[in-house]
């Protein structure tokens, strides 16, 4: 079974309940608690979203309105729709950072709790100077590699990165083809709507989405891996990629 206009007719095969994603992802974000299944945001403005299964490749929890998966989102700006999300982990514990427009907060999903926020994204990170727009709303965040608390946050066609644990910009505001020079002449260099680091090797590779198009990004190297392409043309080897065991979570 395969639904029409869906992000991946394979990955929402099971996705038979609940408004589906569409074709572009709009975020891309572990789950906090459980190895090797993903959260993928979609929908209207990302207003939903599926939980997958990597390794047995099955749509664990359909497609449905955020607050369904994740209840004191409701009645927030995330639930209307989540513009980037992503997990981090302290003493085994994971948390789940929403961003929607100006706004940003921390979930705790296995006690069902907002540890911080909602409130503006000024608040909880230090975007001053070039970065000041950032405080108005990012498109995607991911980290750079398996280096703890490091974050690269996306908007438009720039980027940034954040150590979230000194709660201060390592690397300045810069055009989204300077940091990754491999971008030039694709759909990337406009805008990344979610960004996913994998955590098999040192330098990170980043999984790439905008726009309905992947791509694999090696930042050692400067090239695409695979990609970029339509999301369903690479959809086994992300699932490969994401089936694979990390060394452990990084903690933030």
């Amino acid at each position: 079974m395969t639904h029409s206009g869906d992000l991946i007719p394979r990955l929402l095969a099971d996705a038979s309940s609940g408004p589906a994603p569409g074709a572009d992802i709009t975020g891309l974000c572990r789950h906090a608690e459980q190895e090797g299944r993903y959260w993928f945001f979609g929908g209207d403005g990302g207003d939903t979203a599926l939980l997958y299964d990597a390794a047995d490749d099955t749509v664990v929890q359909p497609a449905a309105p955020l607050a369904s998966h994740w209840p004191l989102l409701l009645g927030t700006e995330a639930a209307r729709g989540t513009d980037a999300c992503y997990t981090t982990y302290h003493r085994q514990h994971g948390y789940h950072w929403f961003f929607a427009g100006e706004q940003a907060l921390q979930y705790h999903s296995a006690e069902g709790v907002v540890l911080q926020g909602p409130c503006p994204l000024g608040d909880l990170f230090r975007f001053s100077g070039e970065a000041a727009d950032f405080a108005r709303g990012v498109h995607a965040v991911c980290p750079p590699g398996p280096r703890d608390g490091l974050f690269w946050f996306f908007r438009g066609d720039r980027a940034l990165q954040y150590d979230t644990r000194e709660g201060r910009i390592t690397e300045p505001v810069r055009p989204l083809v300077a940091y990754w020079p491999g971008l030039s002449g694709t759909v990337f260099a406009n805008g990344i709507d979610a960004g996913y680091t994998t955590h098999h090797t040192p330098d990170g590779r980043h999984w790439l989405f905008t726009g309905g198009q992947a791509g694999l990004y090696d930042s050692a190297r400067h090239t695409f891996r695979h990609g970029p392409a339509p999301f369903a043309e690479l959809f086994p080897t992300l699932r490969e990629d994401l089936a694979r065991p990390r060394s452990g979570p990084a903690v933030s």
